[in-house]
């Protein structure tokens, strides 16, 4: 196979950059004539530096072979502006392996015209000849096209590469010739635009309080495409206003006709349910059709009756909960270790929460703190072994909040003010050892943080020339009055019969331990 680039060298074009006050296209310029110089500034407002160059042409710029399977040697495409002749013939290579038949194309295309061109072919029926020159089905040769599809856009201005695929599949295997130019048919889309203008300073009244229900505007549109365009009118605010005919019904779509300007009358009115929290408003007005969804026209003034909108109420709190989380601390001697995560459900729908107290209330103090956090929770530290209450309640936007008489009065049930239940939470636990621990080396009793592990050395009594004590196999242990089992996961413990090491790992509650020694006559005798 060979493959061989083709380019084209283009033409150098100049360009000039001239200040000036709006673009010259010429349709513009006719339009002068009928709709004037101030029109076309307002809607245009266009200034500073324009680049002007030639018009260019939308054209066939390159055809290369990239790959091929049973490819004749010398089959090298050559190509015009608007049509390519592949020169190609499929020829087996002795010893080649493949039995398929494949060539594939890389065409650029450039548009350098002002306008957007589709994509189309003419009608492409090559000719397949064998090396005996008789003809062959053309059936047996397909294309396909890979990065571009038939009435697909070519933008002005822009290049698009794309792959032809030839695909094979003779009776035999023989020399065959692909005769015929494929021909593009590019053909240039409509090409214009439509432009609208509000006037300058436009103002309209919707005041109930005068029985305004609909106000009038109007609103110039020039068509600089040769044929008839439907369009609509929008408003930018929907949430308050509507665009409508003259008799308050939703406005549809208008048409202008090609090459020309009008000037439209439309009407706006206040949306069902609206409220005004200040008196005037200023909106866009666009318009939208086919070609564009969004062109804008400029502004309008509405004035209103505003209305008192402000949030008087205040959020509603539910759902106090407290979670006690493992001590800040493993100082045993500092007595505000604690810490717990508090969570509550807060709605203001009309202004939203600016932000949360929380009181925390128990038997010797009662304190407030503050949160903006708007996922409701709050950890609170730096709290001793007590009996605690959770108060909450928010502020909206608008600054109410709850009353002296809501925070009183607060109760677990949905309100300005929730409370928790009351929450015993203890974060110093004690070590004991049972009194019954017979042979065993009296342990001063001791404590532990929660969330912390207890580790110690369980030992016996001293031997002595009578007596010999053994450690126990196994030990009892209970944490918050319940049996917990050996492992060495939080809420369980470890123990050792040979060496006597003892820890209970993640201590959440008081630690009792029940140990019984073993003892036994020295040089041997029975055992206790």
């Amino acid at each position: 196979m060979q493959s061989k680039k083709l380019k084209i060298k283009k033409n150098d074009k100049k360009a000039v950059n001239i200040n000036i006050a709006m673009s010259i296209l010429l349709v513009v310029v006719l339009s002068f004539i009928s709709i004037g110089y101030a029109l076309y500034g307002q809607i245009l407002n266009v200034n500073g530096n324009i680049t002007f160059k030639p018009q260019g042409k939308i054209a066939i710029t390159n055809v290369e072979l990239i790959s091929s399977v049973n490819v004749k040697d010398g089959s090298i495409p050559t190509f015009t502006d608007n049509s390519i002749d592949f020169n190609l013939s499929f020829e087996k290579a002795e010893g080649a392996t493949e039995n398929n038949y494949q060539a594939i194309y890389q065409i650029t295309i450039e548009n350098d015209t002002f306008y957007d061109f589709s994509f189309e072919l003419d009608n492409f029926q090559p000719t397949i000849k064998n090396s005996s020159g008789e003809v062959v089905d053309s059936t047996y040769l397909t294309t396909t096209f890979d990065g571009i599809t038939l009435g697909e856009k070519i933008p002005a201005m822009e290049t698009v590469t794309f792959n032809l695929i030839f695909d094979f599949n003779p009776q035999g295997d023989d020399t065959y010739t692909v005769d015929g130019n494929l021909n593009t048919d590019l053909q240039e889309e409509p090409h214009g635009s439509l432009m609208g203008s509000v006037p300058d300073g436009a103002t309209g009244d919707l005041k109930e309080s005068l029985n305004h229900d609909i106000t009038q505007f109007s609103l110039t549109v020039i068509n600089t495409f040769q044929s008839p365009r439907e369009f609509t009118i929008n408003i930018s605010d929907t949430s308050h206003f509507a665009v409508v005919d003259a008799s308050g019904n939703s406005l549809g779509s208008l048409t202008i006709n090609g090459g020309t300007t009008e000037t439209y009358n439309f009407y706006v009115k206040r949306v069902d349910g609206a409220v005004f929290a200040v008196d005037t408003f200023e909106t866009g007005i666009y318009l939208s059709y086919s070609e564009s969804q969004n062109v804008v026209c400029g502004n309008v003034t509405i004035t209103v009756d505003a209305e008192d909108t402000e949030d008087r109420t205040p959020p509603q709190i539910s759902n106090v909960t407290a979670t006690i989380n493992n001590a800040t601390s493993s100082d045993t001697s500092d007595n505000k270790v604690g810490s717990v995560t508090l969570n509550w459900t807060g709605v203001d729908a009309e202004s939203g929460v600016k932000k949360y107290y929380v009181i925390v209330a128990s038997s010797s103090e009662t304190k407030t703190y503050e949160t903006e956090d708007s996922n409701a929770t709050i950890t609170i530290t730096g709290l001793a072994d007590d009996t605690y209450t959770f108060k909450v309640y928010g502020e909206n936007n608008h600054g109410y909040k709850a009353s002296n008489s809501d925070i009183a009065g607060a109760t677990s049930a949905a309100g300005a003010c929730s409370i928790s239940e009351n929450n015993k939470f203890s974060w110093h636990y004690t070590v004991a050892y049972s009194q019954s621990s017979q042979y065993m080396k009296t342990l001063s009793n001791t404590k532990v943080n929660r969330g912390y592990n207890y580790t110690t050395t369980l030992q016996t009594n001293a031997n002595t020339s009578t007596y010999t004590y053994s450690l126990p196999n196994s030990i009892t242990v209970t944490m918050g009055g319940a049996s917990i089992s050996s492992g060495t996961t939080n809420g369980r413990y470890q123990y050792s019969n040979t060496s006597g090491s003892f820890t209970v790992y993640g201590v959440t509650g008081n630690i009792q331990i029940t140990a019984r020694a073993s003892r036994s006559q020295s040089g041997g005798g029975c055992t206790q």
